[in-house]
């Protein structure tokens, strides 16, 4: 049997899709790279905005269109909130419960579940890593935070649950072990680690002694993490292992410390400041990417002029803007939304800002050395992100072979460019 899946949303989606996978291949199935060569389809949806939810359903009814006969199966956020909303199922689809990500195989294949399929879905480990040499480890599950403005609690759970550390450290070294280069922790609430005592520091500690031991060189990247989670503990990681991507997602959602409370996030904008300061002290060149809700009920033109100064002040390398969606069951959803102009202005405004302060972020590597790990290669030409997180186009100095896919270059710097809404770095592999 083909199987198609169809991936949208964050990481934690991504990683779920991969699980999907791996166990489909592990029965006999293959994983077809087109829709139209599937005997069945997997859609692994997304419900963070209705944008998010309706593109999942439309991918639904597009494979129904195109084959009635073939099965097709519903999860993830998506699938969760039509359960939760008693929403219309397109037909002929076949929704999967959160709570039964493990058995999604078995439903696929039409056969009874694995006698292991009750296991926690969380402890569930990647063992192979395909043609990906970048591959996502979820380490976390639920969120416990409740933003007025945020489904993924009522979807995902406010049950926090976490990998075990000697899980963890066996599935990144059996990646590292493969061939893998860089490894991205992951979770829906990254920064609430725990297991037993073991904090998100102290896993991430031990996993980079245990590939400093085998003398790995896979890099380790982590995701997305709240200000709060950035002790002067975990920022001293950075200090002492070089395999640590000088990296880090740091959502702002906001500029203004009164859209801040009313959105009930766990920080205020000078707790975000001080941690990336904490962070470029460090390295001074500490690349932070950030998320923006753009037009959230009652934000007013002083809210936005804040969000914009503060976007010139941090310098983010990627600022990923949404324009506020309205979601079931969030608090937000009772208020009165801004008129659509005023917020399409507004995220003109703020896209504006971000690329700039995101050249002047990234110019600073002119001249510099940076190291990345080529996920395309053509003849004299490799890309791939640094350990910076900046996409990079090296080109093969004169005498140089013809670039391979799948390995580290060290580039000199020459140019940076913006190529729609990425920063793009390039120079010579030396």
């Amino acid at each position: 049997m083909n199987v198609f899946i169809y991936t949208l949303g964050c990481k934690v989606n991504e990683v779920d899709s991969e699980l999907y996978a791996q166990e489909l291949r592990a029965r006999g199935a293959r994983i077809a790279t087109d829709l139209v060569d599937a005997d069945a389809v997997i859609v692994n949806s997304c419900s963070v905005t209705g944008r998010a939810q309706a593109q999942s359903l439309q991918f639904v009814r597009r494979a129904l269109r195109q084959q009635p006969d073939r099965p097709v199966f519903l999860t993830g956020c998506g699938a969760a909130l039509l359960r939760l909303t008693r929403g219309d199922i397109p037909a002929g689809a076949t929704l999967v419960a959160m709570q039964d990500r493990s058995e999604v195989a078995s439903q696929v294949l039409g056969v009874s579940p694995t006698a292991d399929s009750g296991e926690a879905w969380i402890q569930a480990s990647l063992v192979r890593a395909g043609r990906r040499n970048r591959v996502d480890v979820r380490v976390q599950e639920g969120c416990d935070n409740m933003c007025t403005y945020c489904v993924v609690p009522f979807v995902r759970g406010t049950r926090l649950s976490s990998k075990t550390v000697a899980t963890a450290v066996d599935e990144v070294l059996g990646l590292a072990r493969l061939g893998v280069h860089e490894v991205v922790l992951t979770g829906t609430e990254l920064g609430k680690y725990r297991s037993g005592d073991a904090t998100l520091t102290d896993l991430v500690e031990m996993l980079l002694s245990a590939l400093e031991s085998e003398g790995l060189t896979c890099r380790l990247r982590l995701s997305s993490l709240n200000p709060d989670a950035i002790t002067p503990q975990f920022a001293s990681l950075y200090e002492r292992h070089s395999l640590l991507c000088p990296q880090l997602h740091v959502p702002l959602q906001s500029g203004s410390d009164a859209i801040l409370e009313r959105m009930c996030r766990p920080y205020t904008t000078a707790d975000l400041c001080e941690r990336v300061e904490r962070l470029r002290a460090i390295d001074p060149s500490f690349s932070v990417t950030t998320d923006l809700i753009v037009g959230y009920p009652g934000e007013q033109e002083g809210d936005a002029d804040q969000t914009l100064e503060l976007l010139r002040c941090v310098r983010f390398t990627k600022v990923h803007i949404f324009p506020y969606s309205s979601r079931p069951f969030t608090p937000a959803a009772n208020e009165v939304p801004l008129p659509p102009a005023v917020v399409s202005l507004r995220v003109h405004q703020a896209r504006d800002v971000a690329a700039g302060a995101s050249i002047a972020y990234a110019q600073q590597f002119i001249g510099r050395t940076v190291r990345i790990i080529s996920e395309k290669a053509a003849e004299m030409v490799a890309e791939g992100y640094s350990e910076y997180y900046l996409w990079t186009e090296a080109t093969a100095r004169d005498g140089q072979e013809a670039m391979e896919r799948d390995r580290f270059y060290d580039v000199a710097v020459r140019n940076v460019r913006h190529d729609g809404e990425r920063i793009i770095l390039s120079g010579t592999a030396i």
